[in-house]
């Protein structure tokens, strides 16, 4: 639950003021404010200075005013104020996808693969300027309001960068989290198809209504290194196998791109169009599975 306005402490010397708190993130709590002279809602989050050095930050903010992407929440700049720092980023009025599967339940197939390859544009986007984000999952995919519906919107790129960036200095991948983690991240080894990985993990979530694997860090890091992932017969056929190809324990053997996954992707996404369109109405989710076969 948002914490009351009154409860939360405001800006002293800035532009923005804190309507309320909304989250806690990696770097601390998360803020949504409005910019005084415009009237614009933006997110605040803020930046602890003992573990973030604005040395280090202002090294990424070309990197993340570059992320121009509908699919990948916009860094808009850094607030200073007396009392702390902020990094300001587009507010996404929708929430985060975790909080929308708690909500809603299971999603819709079709709902389940818009959202995906929302996330797939994104990460083409940032994997084209090589860069890596290390930690994908549902609770850093917001969600916006359009016309045609949701879109997600992936967050905190340059922020997983500079986090992984301080770890290094420390000898230590603070970031990532172990149920959405490819095996070659447990031994800090990463690549644009960890990422593929993750979003793997996250499709067969939204499909099936639950992960791959499950227990703690340790039980997660065997079963991610050494168990064979168990894909029920009920997810369609295309589904089945862009899960496979994602989850393959071997980087190599995954997805050769973010574009090839999402091609896979919107292949799926037209043949339930395609059912929808001929007012098939499936039943269950046997039914709509043989649409794949």
């Amino acid at each position: 639950m948002n914490e009351p306005i009154k409860q939360v402490q405001q800006l002293s010397q800035s532009k923005y003021r804190v309507l309320e708190l909304v989250g806690h993130g990696q770097f601390g709590r998360v803020y949504r404010a409005i910019h005084q002279p415009s009237g614009k809602v933006f997110a605040l989050k803020e930046l602890d200075k003992k573990r973030f050095p604005t040395h280090k930050f202002l090294r990424e903010m070309v990197f993340l005013t570059s992320l121009q992407h509908p699919n990948v929440v916009t860094f808009q700049g850094l607030e200073h104020t007396p009392t702390g720092r902020y990094i300001v980023m587009d507010y996404c009025e929708g929430g985060d996808l975790r909080s929308l599967m708690k909500s809603e339940g299971q999603l819709s197939l079709a709902q389940s693969l818009r959202l995906v390859a929302d996330v797939l544009a994104g990460l083409d986007h940032v994997h084209s300027r090589k860069i890596i984000h290390r930690d994908i999952k549902p609770e850093n995919i917001l969600l916006s309001h359009t016309e045609g519906g949701l879109i997600a919107r992936i967050s905190d790129f340059g922020l997983s960068r500079l986090c992984n960036e301080l770890c290094a200095d420390k000898q230590d991948d603070c970031n990532g989290s172990p149920a959405y983690m490819a095996p070659e991240r447990f031994y800090g080894q990463y690549s644009h198809a960890s990422d593929l990985y993750a979003v793997g993990v996250m499709l067969f979530e939204l499909v099936t209504g639950d992960r791959p694997f499950s227990g703690l860090p340790q039980e997660l890091m065997s079963a991610h290194l050494n168990q064979a992932v168990t894909i029920p017969d009920t997810v369609p056929f295309l589904l089945r196998s862009t899960i496979t190809t994602a989850l393959q324990k071997l980087p190599l053997r995954r997805f050769r791109s973010t574009s090839e996954m999402l091609k896979s992707i919107q292949i799926a996404m037209e043949v339930v169009n395609l059912a929808e369109g001929d007012k098939f109405q499936p039943q269950s989710v046997d039914e709509l599975g043989a649409l794949f076969h």
